[in-house]
């Protein structure tokens, strides 16, 4: 295995470096300090020479150093984003300004524009040094000299606060900048109005790029992309600024004595910040709401979607009014079909009966053909059986017998005839009658006897042929009678039956048109239960915002008249924080003035004198360290020492609070001073007091200043606890005669008559 070469950097107790170069092929690690041959031990290069070396080496070519400047610059350019916990630090207080800038326009005054880039500021600030130096102009004269010495000043310092990502922020988010919406009227190019409007707000984007507000031929995935960028807009401009700028009290971090307060001064800020951030907010989401109800391309989409659903609605009722149009068709074709079926039925039923009238009227005339031929054969046959015939053979059977009797007649053969006639009686059943025949003479002619017999049995025979004959007749027109009310009742059975199939036809029919009817009613009631409904929903809607609007305005009036005693109480708060104020500040003034009056000798020959008091020495003695707790003790003997104690969270001016701080420093190191140098001689621990034992021990609070508190003054001789002063007859303090104010205040309509009253 080749050996790998290693280079280590080693550094020395005496900072020089040493760097050594090795081979090495066993498990030996090379450190920062020497070898370590444990495989499992870790340790990371630290240290100057290792930071110097490789850490904070310089860019080794041109491409390097170009892309560390883009770096440098890019992270300039990006306001919005805080890089640093430094810089987070930073944002919860206030740009200080010098004297010598305030009024100065610093973009200006460095001679660039305000979206210049770190780079360009940096290059400004180059060139105006080489020319503004003061060095470069020796030949002066004093006044101008010194104008010199301050332009150079304000360069630099416009140059320290404009490279600084998060102090350019606050400036740039303090410049006058113009808020206004814009207003479109007749005749105005909406795009440009509001394209301007739009790029005056993109400075303060946080995202970039930000889209262009384009034009009336951008597709719609353009604009709508656009507006959704300005609906979720970050802005970078800072609310602590925009609330400095319009005259909030912003509380600056710097002043703070200690890191409780700092934290309180930071939720301060932070509070007044999120109001004016929440109005930036508000103002972009106007201007874009405004824009977004007046853009042509917003409305133009609107209006076609408008007309398609337009065209939709459009589309359905065509649709609905088709299938009505199909199912009025389809009913009326199936009622021409009914009729047609029914016109066919009754066609065909007349032919029918057509065609048995044919029939019959063919079978009427065989049978009178037949009984025609009785007269020639009535000799041989008898009429009944005849009838007979005819009333039970068919028509095909009646022609052919009656064809056969035409051709034996025309034969004159009446015994071939009245044969067939008796074929014919057989087929029916029965027996053919024989006619008597008149016995005939052999011998001569027949007597006159014969001859009357003769006649007279003809004449019988006629008779009795003629009472069959009519019989027959009535016989057959009976059967014929019976034949025509079968025929009628048949007929009639069919009329009825069609008249009861149109009778159902139109109870269908009208029970159809009694549902549709019903269903119409149905639609119309309900319509006018739904417009009922409607109309009883839109009273209740009425009615309830009415209530809403009474609650509302109840709510309101309640609002504004428990903001109104909010308003009353904190000004009355705010006076009483003022007069407290004015006490506690003039307390300070005269103690500090006692204080000025008084040097350190005489105060510690004062604690000198104050622990000749057995009580006070043995109290002192039992304290570990000078603290709170030892003035606390002492600070009845004098009353510059109440400056000692821990302030009350009552703000005061600056100065004031400087010069307390600074008695307070004095009076701790006389006190530490006394302590470094007293033996405590009277010390007695019987003659503490409770007391004094618990200020000692922490279980009673250090005394502060309070209001009613009497002011101390120099009392060696007065005992441990104070006593309490005899109370004072209750007179009219401040807060009533302020409560009488405010009350004047939220009424003065009776103030006013009150003062009439009193004039």
């Amino acid at each position: 295995m080749p050996g790998r070469r290693a280079r280590a950097l080693l550094d020395d107790p005496n900072g020089c470096q040493a760097e050594v170069i090795l081979s090495c092929c066993g498990p030996v690690q090379l450190v920062a300090g020497g070898c370590v041959a444990a495989a499992n031990y870790l340790c990371e290069a630290a240290g100057k020479a290792f930071s110097a070396r490789f850490e904070a080496r310089a860019p080794t070519s041109d491409s390097d150093a170009a892309s560390s400047e883009s770096d440098e610059s890019a992270a300039g350019e990006e306001y919005g984003k805080n890089k640093s916990n430094k810089d987070k630090k930073a944002a919860g207080g206030y740009l200080k300004i010098s004297e010598l800038l305030k009024g100065v326009q610093l973009y200006e005054l460095m001679g660039i524009s305000e979206g210049a880039s770190q780079d360009e500021i940096k290059k400004a600030y180059r060139t105006m040094a080489l020319s503004a130096h003061p060095d470069k102009q020796a030949t002066m004269e004093p006044d101008e000299a010194k104008k010199v010495q301050e332009n150079f000043i304000k360069i630099q310092e416009a140059y320290e606060l404009l490279s600084d990502p998060v102090k350019r922020k606050q400036y740039d988010s303090s410049l006058d900048f113009d808020e206004s919406l814009p207003k479109l009227r007749s005749g105005e190019d909406f795009f440009q109005v509001f394209g301007e409007a739009f790029r005056r707000n993109a400075r303060f984007s946080v995202k970039r790029p930000v889209p262009d507000l384009g034009s009336m031929e951008d597709e719609p995935r353009s604009w709508k992309r656009f507006y959704e960028f300005w609906d979720n807009f970050q802005s970078w401009r800072d609310p602590v600024m925009l609330a400095q700028s319009a005259g909030e009290e912003i509380c600056d971090l710097a002043d703070a004595e200690c890191r409780e307060e700092r934290r309180w001064m930071q939720r301060e800020n932070e509070r007044v910040a999120r109001k004016y951030k929440q109005q930036e907010r508000d103002r972009i989401a106007k201007l874009v709401s405004l824009a977004e109800s007046m853009d042509p391309r917003v409305q133009a989409e609107k209006e076609a979607k408008k007309l398609a659903r337009q065209a939709e609605a459009a589309r359905k009722e065509q649709e609905r009014a088709a299938a009505q149009r199909a199912k009025e068709e389809a009913e009326r074709a199936k009622r021409e079909a009914e009729e047609a079926e029914r016109a066919e039925l009754e066609k065909k039923r007349k032919e029918e009966k057509a065609a048995k009238d044919a029939v019959r009227e063919r079978v009427k005339k065989c049978r009178q053909r037949l009984r025609s031929f009785h007269p020639a054969v009535k000799a041989h046959v008898v009429l009944d059986q005849i009838n007979t015939v005819c009333s039970q053979f068919e028509e095909d059977a009646l022609r052919e017998l009656g064809h056969g009797i035409d051709e034996a007649l025309k034969k004159k053969d009446v015994l071939g005839a009245a044969a067939l006639f008796h074929q014919a009686i057989e087929k029916c059943g029965l027996t053919p009658m024989k006619v008597c025949e008149d016995t005939a003479s052999t011998t001569s002619g027949p007597t006159d006897s014969q001859e009357d017999f003769q006649a007279a049995e003809e004449l019988r025979q006629r008779e009795e042929q003629k009472r069959r004959r009519a019989a027959e007749n009535e016989a057959k027109r009976q059967k014929e009678m019976a034949e025509q009310a079968e025929e009628r009742a048949k007929l009639a059975a069919e009329k009825a039956e069609e008249r009861k199939k149109k009778e159902e036809q139109r109870k269908k029919e009208q029970a159809a048109a009694d549902a549709a009817k019903r269903q119409q009613e149905k639609k119309e009631e309900q319509k006018a239960r739904k417009a009922e409904e409607k109309q009883k929903k839109q009273e209740e809607n009425e009615r309830l915002k009415k209530e809403q609007q009474r609650e509302e305005a109840r709510i309101k009036a309640q609002e504004q008249s428990e903001k109104d005693k909010q308003l009353a109480q904190a000004k009355k708060q705010e006076m009483e924080q003022e007069r407290l104020v004015q006490l506690f500040s003039q307390d300070r003034i005269d103690r500090l003035a006692k204080l000025d009056a008084l040097t350190d000798e005489k105060l510690l020959d004062a604690l000198q004198e104050s622990v000749t008091d057995p009580g006070l020495a043995g109290a002192l003695k039992l304290l570990d360290q000078v603290d709170d707790r030892a003035v606390a003790l002492v600070h009845e003997r004098q009353a510059v020492w109440g400056l000692a104690l821990p302030p009350p969270q009552i703000r005061v001016e600056n100065a004031l609070r400087n010069r307390v701080k600074k008695a307070r420093n004095r009076l701790t190191q006389v006190m530490t001073s006394f302590f470094s140098k007293c033996e405590f001689d009277a010390a007695d621990d019987g003659a503490v007091s409770e007391w004094q034992r618990g200020i000692v021990d922490g279980s009673v609070e250090i005394p502060t200043w309070e209001e009613t508190a009497p002011e101390p003054e120099t009392a060696p001789d007065k005992p441990d606890k104070p006593e309490k002063k005899k109370a004072k007859k209750p007179e009219k303090s401040k807060e009533d005669d302020l409560d009488q104010i405010l009350a004047e205040l939220d009424s003065p309509e009776k103030s006013k008559k009150a003062g009439k009253k009193k004039k």
